[in-house]
């Protein structure tokens, strides 16, 4: 993503150094864009410039770009210069590096919390959604014009909070999106398990209630085997460990990512790191890998197989997509108001990005007026479809041997409330 968000600003007329660990890029950066220059360390790529924008996969990362004793860029900024730091890290990490700058004696240097969303290629047509939080307001206006160069129309969202805020609403957002990619996957297993002609499937659950940016991006994939990598698992996987890291240090449960996680750990150590995310749907079908593809146009519940396939409907598939969402609602907005961030903010930017779902926009409200909590879902117009389809559905699925990781953490997490709602 840096490759492009670098690009973008030399097109859009500012005047750009880079850097990167890899010689190659660089070179071909500095081809591509003949405005640009190129340095061969970070302290020199710094000199004299007025912003540092950091964008690395990691703080791991981060940490000797900034504060290497020897190439540190830190040492080569001028005073009073600001630090755009775009990665997606922990909100305690930002802190820490505003300590080390202090440490160093670099008290003049501003630091923008900016964790940015998006893609490569959104990046490159400076299109991407930036979550920045400064500890003073001027900071942001000082660089309002670059970063309104790399974001989207409506999409540079200035969090409130100091720094750290941002980082914290990309979390929230990632929360949505780290358990639908996973929800979706588990949805067409199951649809392609359970005999559906898969591009049949996934038609009628786009156009139904349980739906999802996600779920709509991520499995139209699933149909070509041999399709170019979208996503890799190690990205995802990264976002969501650091939330799961974060909300531990809280003592804060998130058992719907909790579980998605360990989805995405045994995908890397089958050793599908770098795959695509949709690569997920195999651990739901190990001895059937491309059976999504396989069923993909085939008629449903086709004679031709040796066995009847267990007649599921789809709309008990789309019954338990809708009580993972609303489980995941409950969990990331109620993590939200913990944190401190303004949760009609994150409505905005949830709802305009990849984390939305038909159930956040349909029941944002409802569930506000409660709280976050999911003991009120049983009095929701979807509740009385949830307690009459739920038990039907997962004795199906049982029936079927299909392992629902999402779908039965949900419904454990509903029993739960409900349980306590009963007690009170």
């Amino acid at each position: 993503m840096g490759y492009g968000m670098a690009s973008h600003l030399v097109k859009s007329g500012f005047p750009v150094t880079g850097f990167d660990v890899y010689q190659p890029t660089l070179d071909r950066f500095v081809k591509e864009n003949p405005d640009a220059s190129a340095a061969k360390i970070p302290c020199e790529a710094v000199q004299d410039v007025d912003f540092l924008i950091v964008m690395v996969a990691t703080s791991v990362q981060a940490t000797p770009l900034l504060f290497d004793e020897t190439t540190g860029a830190v040492k080569g900024l001028k005073e009073g210069a600001t630090i755009i730091l775009c990665s997606t890290v922990a909100p305690v990490y930002i802190a820490q590096v505003q300590s080390l700058l202090q440490e160093c004696g670099r008290r003049d240097i501003r630091l923008i919390d900016s964790p940015v969303s998006g893609g490569a290629a959104r990046a490159a047509a400076g299109t991407l959604s930036i979550f920045a939080s400064a500890s003073d307001p001027a900071h942001l206006s000082d660089a309002h014009k670059i970063l309104q160069c790399m974001s989207d129309d409506g999409k540079l969202y200035q969090i409130t909070g100091g720094l750290g805020g941002g980082s914290n609403a990309k979390l929230i957002h990632q929360i949505f999106a780290g358990v639908h990619i996973a929800m979706a996957n588990e949805a067409m297993a199951l649809a392609a398990l359970a005999g559906w002609d898969t591009k049949e499937a996934f038609a009628r659950l786009s156009a139904g209630e349980g739906t999802s940016w996600m779920f709509e991006n991520r499995v139209p994939p699933m149909f070509d085997p041999g399709h170019q990598r979208y996503s890799a698992v190690t990205i995802i996987a990264k976002d969501v460990g650091i939330i799961t890291s974060t909300a531990r240090q809280h003592n804060y449960p998130l058992p719907l990512l909790s579980t998605a996680e360990q989805l995405y750990l045994t995908a890397i150590s089958t050793g599908w790191a770098a795959e695509d995310d949709c690569v997920l749907v195999r651990l739901y079908l190990p001895s059937q890998p491309d059976l999504v593809a396989t069923r993909a146009g085939q008629s449903s519940f086709s004679s031709s197989s040796s066995s009847p396939k267990p007649n599921i409907s789809l709309d008990t598939i789309e019954t338990i997509m809708i009580a993972v969402h609303l489980a995941v609602m409950s969990e990331a907005m109620a993590f939200c108001s913990f944190l401190g961030t303004d949760t009609d903010l994150m409505y905005d930017i949830v709802s305009n990005a990849a984390g939305s779902s038909a159930v956040f926009t349909r029941h944002f409200e409802a569930m506000k007026a409660r709280e976050w909590r999911l003991q009120g879902v049983v009095e929701m117009e979807v509740g009385e479809r949830l307690s009459f389809i739920w038990k039907k559905a997962m004795d199906e699925v049982h029936a079927l041997r299909y392992p629902l990781f999402l779908g039965s953490a949900a419904l454990q997490v509903f029993m739960g409330a409900n349980m306590r709602e009963w007690r009170d």
